[in-house]
């Protein structure tokens, strides 16, 4: 007995007609999840946007100034909202990075699940970055409090500092991760018709100008280098979220999901 193996289209995927004329792709429950999948990242997408927009509008310094430190009272409530918004599109990133790995599982199973690891370790990286506030914000209690004494002004510098540098370090992490991500998940691409070469060609470009911004920031850490792998990473957001959300919204989605058959 001689066993062969012939690709066929899974059950999931197969559009045998149902009464009423609808077909089982339409009724794909994870359609769904698509929807889902790219509403989330699109959303993360705006709320990044909201963030560059609060810290323009609110002229906060940057995060390692030390006027930070100084005048934390007076941008408290700024700051506190920057970062909770930060930390609310790094959320819908990680879920749209699973949805995305629950398209691509089937067309190029190693790229896909390995730049999901990544790319989420990554994102777990600089969410555990985003309340730098809930560090520093005693340190600039203690520093502008009239009963501290003045010599003890310059070690509280060097605390929050040391705090700053702590929460630098998770975030320069996460930003060299995420790309690597990125990059698989766009190899994983070129084997799903659905995502399109030039899509899976910008991701694969947008992750690797992320690595070379994020590896410049490791080598010299006081370059801001860093923002061109985060600019990519919401670009990659954007780009593919819309696409996720336009085959949620298709009748019949190609995303190569074969298996080997027994054929006796």
């Amino acid at each position: 007995m001689v066993i062969s193996f012939q690709p066929k289209v899974s059950a999931e995927r197969a559009a045998s007609v149902q009464p009423g004329g609808s077909s089982q792709s339409e009724q794909d429950p994870d359609r769904q999840l698509y929807l889902w999948g790219g509403g989330a990242g699109l959303a993360g997408v705006t709320l990044m946007v909201v963030v560059a927009v609060v810290v323009g509008a609110l002229g906060l310094p940057d995060a390692s100034d030390v006027e930070t430190l100084r005048d934390f009272a007076d941008i408290e409530s700024g700051r506190i909202a920057e970062h909770l918004l930060y930390l609310g599109a790094l959320m819908l990133f990680a879920l749209h990075v699973l949805v995305l790995h629950r398209l691509l599982r089937t067309a190029h199973p190693p790229a896909a699940l390995f730049g999901t690891a990544i790319a989420e370790f990554g994102l777990v990286m600089m969410a555990a970055s985003s309340l730098l506030h809930v560090a520093t914000s005693p340190l600039a209690d203690l520093y502008t409090s009239p009963d501290t004494p003045s010599e003890d002004l310059q070690s509280i510098e060097y605390a929050w500092h040391g705090a700053q540098s702590v929460f630098d370090t998770m975030l320069t992490t996460g930003v060299l991760l995420v790309p690597i991500g990125i990059v698989l998940l766009g190899l994983a691409m070129r084997s799903a018709p659905a995502f399109g070469p030039r899509l899976t060609m910008l991701a694969i470009g947008l992750g690797t100008v992320g690595i070379v911004g994020a590896t410049i920031a490791v080598v010299d850490p006081g370059s801001a280098f860093s923002a061109a792998s985060v600019v990519a990473i919401v670009a990659f957001h954007l780009g593919t979220g819309w696409r996720t959300l336009t085959l949620g919204n298709k009748a019949g989605i190609d995303l190569t999901d074969t298996e080997p058959t027994p054929v006796h």
